[in-house]
């Protein structure tokens, strides 16, 4: 747990010098949350563990900066102790798509987090935490890969979207 909790610190503290947070909208993080899960349906699609892995910490370090930009009062740490579920892969790649139109219409909409933001961003985050489970990983060993890809990568912002360096 102490563990996880320090990646977010340390997720929040590379969007923050990286300008994510207030330099960025929320309609365009989603955008790349869309673009992540897009990976890691791919992956699951074509079975590869490793994409699988860093597609979901990837998922997880976006939700941790939308959390941010939107002000919401989400707390990650209960996340860890949930009750897993077997309900299969597709079941809950369902209900996560279900749970990023709730959260895209509340970002378009009103920008702010409420109650209902929260429950939303917790509930992907429990179908990402069964997605990690039906491949044997867990969540801090996805978000961990994903941290220690991106803890170094440079970039400058275009256009609200933070762009790579190798992209440039």
């Amino acid at each position: 747990m102490a563990d996880l909790q320090k990646l977010i610190k340390n997720i929040e503290q590379w969007a923050e010098e990286r300008n994510l947070i207030t330099g960025a909208t929320p309609q365009k993080q989603f955008i790349k949350l869309m673009e992540e899960f897009g990976k890691l349906c791919s992956g699951i699609a074509k079975n590869k563990k490793d994409v699988i892995k860093d597609s979901i910490g990837d998922c997880f370090v976006v939700i941790v900066i939308l959390n941010k930009q939107t002000h919401s009062k989400f707390d990650f740490m209960p996340l860890p102790y949930l009750v897993l579920d077997r309900s299969g892969i597709d079941i809950w790649i369902e209900k996560c798509v279900a749970k990023f139109a709730s959260i895209s219409e509340k970002i378009n909409y009103t920008g702010k987090a409420n109650r209902h933001f929260e429950y939303d961003f917790a509930y992907t985050l429990y179908c990402l935490i069964n997605i990690s489970n039906e491949y044997g990983l867990t969540l801090e060993s996805c978000v961990q890969t994903a941290w220690d890809e991106i803890k170094d990568r440079k970039g400058r912002m275009i256009n609200g979207v933070f762009v790579k360096e190798s992209d440039l």
